[in-house]
């Protein structure tokens, strides 16, 4: 589900190299292409970059788990704030669409994938589209790091951490009010103590499938 939007792809990986090189500035600069994007160009420019920061997350993943893939599904334990367990219906439509699309994926299932993103860019604004894409790159982010600890691959289940997914929407909380869409008045900075401090680059992803 690779996107061939060249200026969608070199957003999200942006977005990417922001987090893990701890750059702040960089990241607030990066989100703000997206508050900014004309109107009638968001969604698909959303839809994109979207895309793409699954296509990252879910190619290490593979990576990780190496020839089990072929053999075994993959499935998400997701939990609240009390590390309660969250059943996957009881979310938002987009937030909901946006999960299965990145397991479709990780599954295999690249239409599948396409679909449920489609869904989850039914209405997209300026503030749902940053939303989505925030949450789509804490995702990103902490699969990367799961991808790292092959350890934790048990029976190819992915399984993020809460600590580690609240830790991560923290760094990116960078732009807690929504910013005018035309024009920037002015530019809302992080707290570099929010971000952490991870030195890696963003895994080579040239998947021949997608």
């Amino acid at each position: 589900m690779r996107t061939d939007d060249p200026d969608a792809q070199a957003t999200a990986h942006q977005l990417v190299h922001c987090v893990l090189e701890s750059d702040p500035m960089g990241l607030t600069q990066t989100l703000e292409t997206v508050a900014c994007h004309p109107e009638n160009e968001l969604r698909p420019y959303v839809r994109e970059i979207v895309a793409e920061l699954i296509n990252v997350a879910t190619a290490a993943v593979r990576d990780t788990a190496g020839p089990l893939r072929e053999r075994a599904a993959f499935a998400i334990d997701l939990r609240d704030d009390d590390n309660d367990r969250v059943v996957i219906d009881d979310l938002e439509p987009p937030v909901r669409a946006t999960i299965r699309a990145l397991l479709a994926e990780l599954n295999g299932s690249p239409d599948d994938a396409s679909f449920q993103l489609d869904l989850a860019m039914r209405g997209v604004d300026h503030r749902s589209g940053l939303d989505t894409v925030r949450r789509v790159l804490t995702m990103t982010i902490g699969l990367l790091h799961w991808s790292e600890q092959p350890e934790r691959l048990e029976a190819a289940m992915v399984e993020p951490a809460a600590d580690e997914a609240d830790r991560l929407e923290q760094e990116l909380a960078v732009l807690d009010e929504e910013p005018e869409p035309e024009p920037m008045s002015e530019t809302t900075e992080a707290d570099p103590a929010d971000v952490q401090e991870q030195q890696r680059a963003v895994p080579d992803n040239e998947d021949d499938e997608r």
